[in-house]
């Protein structure tokens, strides 16, 4: 699967979807002493979860309700400068291409104003009983067609 967006159209962007504030953990480090990649994907997963929340989707209601999920179908990372233990960062989602039941985000992470990786990731909304797609919810497809 090819991403719809490209390292430069990442690093680029101008809109910023959602964005979050944090530090770099010791936890978050492996033994080299740099960012251990899988935690990257899980900061961009939690900026793509405050998207949500900004859309109006009560995330954990859905999921124990079993209304609604959006399982990753699809997540890569290009790391373009190392992250080091007590790193400040922001974490961007900033590009956003919605299918009808799939949304595929655009996802960046600064420290001092500089692109230290991005990736993308693809989710398929799905019935929280069944799994069968279901389209794309209307309050976060409002939110990315307005461009924040």
């Amino acid at each position: 699967m090819s991403s719809p967006f490209t390292q430069s159209d990442l690093i680029e962007s101008t809109t910023i979807f959602a964005q979050q504030a944090r530090v770099v953990r010791f936890q978050d480090v492996d033994a080299a002493g740099t960012i251990y990649f899988p935690r990257v994907l899980e900061y961009f997963g939690d900026v793509y979860l405050s998207l949500l929340e900004s859309a109006g989707l009560d995330v954990p209601g859905m999921l124990r309700d079993k209304i609604m999920a959006a399982p990753l179908a699809h997540a890569e990372a290009d790391f373009l400068a190392p992250l080091f233990f007590g790193d400040a960062v922001v974490v961007e989602l900033c590009k956003a291409k919605l299918g009808r039941t799939s949304a595929t985000f655009g996802h960046r992470m600064k420290k001092a104003g500089t692109v230290t990786s991005v990736g993308t990731t693809v989710h398929i909304f799905v019935d929280g009983g069944t799994f069968k797609p279901v389209e794309v919810p209307a309050g976060l497809r409002a939110l990315v067609e307005s461009g924040s």
